[in-house]
């Protein structure tokens, strides 16, 4: 009947989600936008790009050796519309996900299936700036042939660094229009310059050049290399021109409001720095209790005493503002211990020309440096280090 309103209740991710009003032209519908993945022998992130939050069922299908039918996910997404991008079927070839099939399943469903190689676990959660709905998948990879004995010598460790944000998101800016993101990138090369020379680790990188990297997909890329330690390394800034010093977060909820401004910058919600992300705490309720937090938390104040000590000796007033939780993107799944640290504050009159400077720079690299030494030889790692 025209003009009629109609309740629709429908269970997402975040809970019950209550539409009410008029039924909207499909024109309206959010979109599913586009589709990136990572996938390896074992382990497959998935990111779908949505031009706005919109509710969504998931079921997990096991396999059906006897159908040769491979596992398969199932998301719908309701009320949605196909965008101009999804391809109909895409193969990925090889990896623990091996298809990605998108369809207009109905006028107001847009439905997603994943085939799986081997499906063990996943998790999902979602994002904002811009929307999107991510999927961690986990198979366990199949061995042939002879295996390794456990007398057989370790492989180095690898470390994943990560120099945040980077081309279009520039991050803090400092005198002289210096930008966290180069600022950041010098600094993560210096120290990626250490690990590789002291210490028997393999470096990697979530970027090397001036060029964007998505959140979730640096986190991906740590776990895609099976990375043991994943470090993401900022600089801070603070409307507050007086603040300064150093700072070492691990991921977890907080009620802090200055921690919350400042995961707001950094997870790209500068718009609405106030604004506690829907679905957050669900996020890190699920997500940290994976045996890595205890970890995390040693490694941080490895890092944050090194770092503080060596400063002072280029520049005794640093503060030592400590280890803190937050809810930083950019540490969700990941599979290994992980932190951020903000180095400095850009937006301090002093401490950020200090930063500028190649000596103030490799004081920061070393005490880097040996924070990750001293957390591999004294963390579960030592005895193989």
């Amino acid at each position: 009947m025209r003009g009629r309103r109609q309740l629709l209740t429908v269970v997402g991710i975040w809970g019950v989600v209550v539409l009410s009003g008029i039924a909207h032209a499909a024109s309206d519908y959010p979109r599913v936008e586009r589709i990136f993945h990572t996938s390896t022998a074992d382990y497959a992130r998935v990111v779908i790009a949505l031009s706005r939050t919109t509710p969504h069922q998931l079921v997990a299908i096991p396999a059906d050796p006897r159908q040769h039918r491979p596992a398969r996910i199932v998301i719908d997404f309701s009320p949605a519309r196909q965008g101009a991008q999804p391809p109909v079927a895409r193969p990925v070839g090889n990896g623990l996900l091996t298809q990605i099939r998108v369809s207009q399943f109905s006028p107001t469903t847009v439905r997603v299936a994943l085939d799986i190689e081997r499906l063990d676990d996943y998790h999902t959660f979602s994002l904002s700036s811009p929307p999107r709905l991510i999927l961690d998948v986990r198979g366990q990879e199949r061995r042939e042939g002879p295996q390794p004995s456990l007398s057989a010598p370790a492989q180095r460790y690898r470390i994943m660094l990560d120099p945040g944000h980077g081309g279009h998101d520039p991050g803090a800016r400092g005198p002289n229009g210096t930008y966290e993101k180069d600022i950041v990138l010098a600094l993560s090369r210096r120290l990626g310059r250490k690990l590789a020379s002291r210490l028997p680790v393999e470096v990697l990188f979530t970027r090397t050049a001036d060029v964007f990297v998505p959140l979730e997909e640096r986190t991906a890329r740590a776990n895609a290399a099976k990375a043991d330690l994943f470090l993401s390394i900022h600089a801070n800034a603070s409307p507050n021109p007086a603040m300064q010093g150093i700072e070492t977060y691990y991921l977890n909820n907080t009620n802090d409001r200055a921690t919350i401004r400042l995961a707001a910058m950094e997870n790209g919600l500068l718009q609405r720095p106030d604004r506690r992300e829907p679905g957050l705490s669900y996020i890190l309720s699920d997500l940290i209790q994976k045996g890595k937090e205890e970890e995390s938390i040693a490694l941080a104040h490895h890092l944050q005493e090194a770092m503080v000590l060596r400063a002072k000796g280029h520049y005794p007033a640093v503060r030592n503002l400590g280890v803190k939780k937050g809810p930083f993107y950019v540490l969700v799944g990941a599979h290994m211990p992980c932190v951020l640290v903000e180095v400095a504050f850009l937006s301090h009159r002093v401490e950020g020309q200090h930063l500028l400077s190649p000596e103030y720079q490799e004081a920061l690299a070393e005490g880097l440096f040996l924070g990750i030494a001293r957390f591999l030889r004294t963390g579960p790692m030592a005895k193989s280090l």
